[in-house]
């Protein structure tokens, strides 16, 4: 019965889909018998309607939407933007700088990078020769340092050599502890 039916709606399809093809296309409306080419007509706008079309509307009538925004959820103006204090930039500069820790240089005979990481973003950022960071251009990339040039002045972020230095007490692994050594057990005598 499932099939049946089935098969009497696809045959039903297929020909709805076959009467469309035959009629395809539309016939077209039959040319007048004069010979000129169609125009079309010319746009006329009654004087009327082209007095209502004003483009200056006035502010005024906005008024509304602007003091309650659509889109914002407290439907109240964006408050206007405070300038901060303007602060010396080179002081900025190398305290951006000073915060940037080079993780790691990778120098093969196909690829020059270094790994640094900014303490403001959670993941190590891989620098390339000419790549920009912070503004700064990647000029070179050294196997203790990364030369680094922005408007003539010029910086290097250096790799910290951890095998001079000792850790600080903070970065030790707390010392392990031994586990008490007991006295040997004297030898029990053999059972008869």
């Amino acid at each position: 019965m499932i099939k049946t039916l089935s098969g009497f709606v696809a045959l039903a399809l297929l020909s709805v889909l076959i009467l469309q093809w035959l009629g395809w296309p539309p016939t077209l409306p039959a040319p007048d018998s004069s010979d000129q080419p169609m125009q079309p007509a010319p746009a006329v706008l009654e004087p009327q309607l082209m007095a209502k079309l004003d483009a200056s509307d006035p502010r005024e009538s906005y008024t509304n939407i602007t003091e309650h925004p659509l889109f914002r959820p407290d439907r109240k103006p964006e408050p206007p933007l405070e300038e901060e204090p303007s602060v010396p930039e080179t002081s900025q500069e190398k305290l951006e700088l000073s915060t940037i820790d080079l993780s790691a240089v990778l120098i093969s005979p196909t690829v020059v990078s270094a790994w640094v990481r900014d303490p403001s973003k959670p993941k190590l950022q891989r620098l390339r020769i000419g790549d920009e960071f912070n503004g700064w251009a990647v000029r070179d990339i050294l196997e203790d340092r990364v030369l680094l040039e922005r408007q003539g002045e010029r910086d290097a972020l250096i790799l910290r050599d951890y095998s001079k230095t000792p850790p600080s007490a903070a970065s030790r692994p707390p010392a392990q502890r031994r586990p008490a050594q007991r006295p040997p057990r004297p030898a029990t005598p053999p059972r008869q």
